[in-house]
């Protein structure tokens, strides 16, 4: 009989032992088997029990360790998000749209220029275009190194672009190096009006306001009988 209750009390332990390792396993680290007995069994329940506490303290750790390098990386997208938006905000900057005369607006660009600075550009030139109604914009490049196909793809989109919008695009300020490229390109800019200088470019463009504003006031004041006639 006693025997029998020792070996019903050994399964009830090695079951312990089971529910143990299974709760482990399912997450749970307060699981331990603490027993009191003292036979030969009582040293592998407490093998098992330091195998669990070595097993969770490297599990806590690792844990750890993941949350500082989610949060270090965490705050790298930040940062990067952040250096982004200043880099946007630096192209809308170097992109300025102003208008400097009754309907005329001008766009001065400084440094080199890549498709994607160009590209801001000309969406900045159309947005101002559209919202001033003006029908004379001056894009002036004197301050540009040098352009590349693609640059010089994009100025020709800017002022197909802003003639679509009703609006005249004048480029001024081409050096000889810069037209030297784009001659060597094959560029045609035969169908734009280009100017050496940023004073030639405004003198041409209220010549064409005034011009304007004659045609304006000749239709205005025309009698409308004598066009019957």
């Amino acid at each position: 009989m006693g025997e029998t209750h020792n070996i019903q009390r050994i399964k009830e332990r090695i079951n312990n032992i089971e529910d143990v390792l299974a709760s482990v396993a399912a997450g749970d680290n307060e699981a331990r088997i603490n027993s009191e007995t003292e036979d030969d069994l009582s040293g592998i329940e407490a093998a098992i029990d330091l195998l669990i506490d070595d097993l969770t303290d490297e599990l806590i750790q690792r844990e750890k360790m993941q949350k500082e390098v989610e949060d270090k990386l965490s705050k790298i997208q930040e940062q990067q998000k952040t250096i982004f938006q200043q880099q946007a905000d630096l192209m809308e900057l170097s992109s300025p749209v102003s208008k400097v005369w009754d309907n005329v607006l001008i766009l001065p660009v400084i440094g080199t220029l890549d498709s994607q600075r160009t590209q801001i550009m000309m969406e900045n030139l159309l947005e101002k275009i559209v919202e001033t109604g003006c029908t004379i914009s001056i894009l002036d490049i004197t301050g540009v190194p040098t352009v590349d196909t693609q640059v010089a793809n994009h100025l020709l989109k800017t002022v197909t672009s802003a003639r679509l919008l009703g609006a005249e695009c004048i480029i001024s300020g081409i050096s000889p190096a810069i037209a030297q490229t784009i001659v060597h390109l094959g560029i045609d800019l035969s169908s734009i009006k280009t100017k050496a200088t940023l004073q030639d470019a405004m003198i041409y463009a209220m010549k064409q306001n005034k011009l304007s504003e004659n045609v304006k006031l000749q239709t205005l004041f025309t009698d409308p009988d004598e066009n019957e006639d």
